[in-house]
Order: C-alpha cells, then structure tokens, then sequence
C-alpha cells in the first residue's frame, strides 16, 4: 500500500507486509513517543480531530502523536460544536475542514460516515471508529501490544491463540481485529 496521501478507513484495505511496515516504524518511533528523542517532522502540519462520539483515549493518542512530533492540532468534538448542528452535510463539512488540515483523524456514530466524508476530503483521513462498523488505528494498536508481548516471549503473531470476548456484533475494534488477525495464516482465534 502506498501511504502517504491515502486514506485509512478499514484494515481490508492492509496486506500482511503493510502491518509489519507500520509496526516497523512504530518500534523506530518508540523513543520519540517516550521522550528520549525530540523530532520536528511534522513542524507546520495541522491535524484536524473531529471526534462526532465521545472519546477520550483515541483522540488524545491521535493528538499527543502529533504534537511529539512536532504538528498541531485542531479539534473538534461532538455534533453541536460543529456546522453539522446547522444542517451543514458531511459532503460540505469535509471540503471545508480538509482545506484547513494536513490529515484528519475522525470518529462517528454512523457506519460509513468516515468513508463518506472521505470521499470528499482534499486531505488523508483516519478512521478513528465508525459506529459499529470498524477501528483500524486501535485494531493496529492491539495487534502491535499484542506482537511486543508475543516478541517479549519469544513467540510471533503466527503463533497467537486469542479468544475475543465482549460485543462481538457492534463492537467496532473487535472487527478490525479480527480482519487483521486474518492476516497472519496460523493464528487461532
């Protein structure tokens, strides 16, 4: 997968190499995000946050992430603080905030919606969980913890056997979870 310029709205959308790539550079990334290392690489980048459903740890990861590394971030929470609450659609609502953002990281209740305001965004979006549907950057965020516990143990993803538990029908990250672990041929769920 490409991705510079792309956008990330489902884990269907990675291949087995695309995963360890992005694990690659998250392990390289580690002493930035623990402040051993300072880097300005994102110095004059905006990060639009539109986060449509309450959120606490997604949208301060997405944030801090980009703060460390040296972007700012611009935020925006819940229906009322936005001109959705004055009927403004989505189509419009992303032309508009894509001109003003680098990259937009983006929850919302309904399935779908992420990829619709995709659609008409100038600018990369992630999806940051739409409605029941899916949760690519905290699916990848499970299965990364997942492979350091597993690397700490001398064992490999292809090794996992995991049982899932919980809202198996609307629990978004538990999709693309197992969309990932589909990824890895001999891991058991």
């Amino acid at each position: 997968m490409q991705f510079a310029g792309s956008h990330i709205l489902s884990v269907q959308q990675f291949e087995r190499g695309d995963v360890e790539h992005i694990f690659d550079v998250a392990d390289r990334m580690v002493p930035y995000a623990h402040r051993r290392r300072v880097t300005r690489v994102l110095d004059g980048a905006i990060l639009g946050s539109m986060f449509f459903e309450p959120s606490t740890r997604t949208r301060v990861s997405f944030g801090s992430a980009f703060n460390l590394l040296g972007g700012e971030v611009r935020e925006t929470t819940g229906f009322e603080n936005s001109a959705i609450a004055k009927g403004e659609s989505l189509y419009d609502t992303a032309r508009v905030l894509s001109g003003y953002s680098d990259v937009i990281a983006m929850r919302h209740p309904a399935t779908g919606s992420v990829a619709e305001f995709a659609a008409a965004s100038r600018v990369p979006v992630i999806n940051g969980g739409d409605g029941s549907n899916e949760h690519p950057s905290q699916a990848l965020l499970d299965l990364y913890t997942i492979r350091s516990e597993l690397t700490a143990r001398g064992r490999d993803i292809d090794q996992l056997r995991i049982a899932m538990v919980g809202d198996l029908r609307y629990g978004r990250t538990v999709h693309s979870l197992s969309k990932l672990l589909c990824l890895f041929g001999s891991v058991q769920v």
